[in-house]
């Protein structure tokens, strides 16, 4: 059986998030069973666009600085990268997140992908047939997952297996959001990504972590744990299940299980440390009804959905930075002369929703909507 640990750590304190990382690794077999002397290690943060760590969308700069520290305790050589949702923003967002001084502090080296080049790569995916991804990722010895505990507003959850979305540098995002504007495609995308890959292991951030509007935009919450895996999408099964969720309904992890990619079905982890009955948190979901239709229901009733539940700029809280325009895979948003998303190219992505630094951009659900969402058993 594949093994998920669980930790308990009640803050950010730099020894207890140290102790409880270095816990959950050797209730796995210990750091040493992954890295060996020399191993160049990649740890993949999830930046997103350079939120403050006490905002809960990044992965918090102690747990990074804690792990990239056992890494070099370990004899490896450890490296920290991502890029970020919007193109050109990487490097001021890992300085805003804390994760470039947590990096320092540590002695390790930061990655910015937007800057190291790409091997393009094939693969066999249901959606995506060919990768651009940052060059590290590959060259690397050693690769791991270091997700933050989140709701999402499109996937439900993010974790290990979708932190990997963001080996895809530069505008590459947008393309495929543009190709799986869907919960399932974009589930299927994400597991075409990860099939590229060799993660050696996951190191979740759950000390707080964010539920509603998800991955950016929600509210913080305190779930107080640290879950390891040497498998992400055992791991991605067991922290769903600690936020409330039921495993099978994340579909990025029942794809990955379907195609052989990781243990995705509870029954078949072995969780350690930790029960999850005893650390669970009923995170609140997201509220938006569109991808909560089936897939041929969306499709046949993609007007419906645009009436039930919509994507808008609020011009009182719109700065004009322009990072919702630049990341839009649809080409449907204009800032003049006032801020405005065209509903009818509008393909309920969130990347705007995501990305909007201001918190400008805001889901709307109506009369309707709130009935169906209800009807769903969803927050309204």
């Amino acid at each position: 059986m594949e093994k998920v640990s669980i930790v308990k750590c009640e803050n950010y304190e730099h020894d207890n998030v140290k102790n409880a990382v270095k816990k959950s690794l050797d209730l796995i077999g210990g750091l040493k069973k992954f890295v060996k002397p020399g191993n160049t290690v990649l740890l993949k943060v999830n930046v997103i666009i350079g939120f403050p760590a006490e905002r809960a969308a990044t992965t918090h700069p102690a747990v990074v600085r804690a792990m990239a520290e056992l890494v070099k305790e370990a004899g490896g050589i450890p490296l920290v990268g991502d890029s970020s949702g919007a193109y050109g923003f990487t490097g001021k967002s890992l300085e805003m997140c804390g994760i470039s001084q947590a990096v320092k502090e540590a002695g390790a080296k930061l990655v910015n992908f937007e800057s190291t080049g790409t091997y393009s790569v094939n693969v066999n995916g249901k959606i995506l047939k060919n990768l651009n991804i940052a060059k590290p990722v590959i060259d690397c010895d050693v690769l791991v997952s270091m997700p933050k505990m989140k709701t999402h507003q499109l996937t439900k959850y993010t974790g290990a297996v979708k932190n990997f979305y963001g080996v895809i540098p530069g505008t590459g995002k947008a393309a495929i959001h543009r190709m799986a504007p869907s919960e399932e495609s974009l589930s299927h995308a994400v597991v075409d990504i990860y099939s590229a890959l060799k993660p050696g292991l996951a190191v979740m951030d759950g000390i707080v972590g964010m539920e509603g509007e998800g991955a950016t935009n929600g509210t913080p919450i305190g779930s107080k744990v640290i879950v390891s895996s040497a498998d992400c999408v055992a791991l991605d099964a067991v922290a769903s299940e600690v936020m409330g969720f039921f495993h099978g309904d994340i579909l990025s992890t029942r794809f990955a299980h379907e195609q052989g990619l990781g243990v995705g079905v509870l029954d078949e982890i072995d969780v350690l440390g930790e029960n999850i009955r005893d650390v669970r948190v009923d995170y609140k979901k997201s509220r938006y009804i569109s991808y909560k239709l089936p897939e041929f229901l969306r499709k046949s009733m993609f007007g419906f959905a645009e009436n039930v539940s919509s994507v808008e700029i609020c011009a009182d809280e719109c700065r004009t930075c322009g990072i919702c325009v630049k990341s839009c895979p649809a080409d449907a948003i204009t800032l003049e002369p006032d801020p405005f998303i065209d509903q009818k190219k509008c393909i309920k992505c969130y990347c705007c929703h995501e990305l909007c630094p201001n918190g400008a951009v805001k889901l709307n659900t109506s009369f309707l909507g709130k009935i169906l969402l209800k009807k769903l058993k969803y927050e309204s």
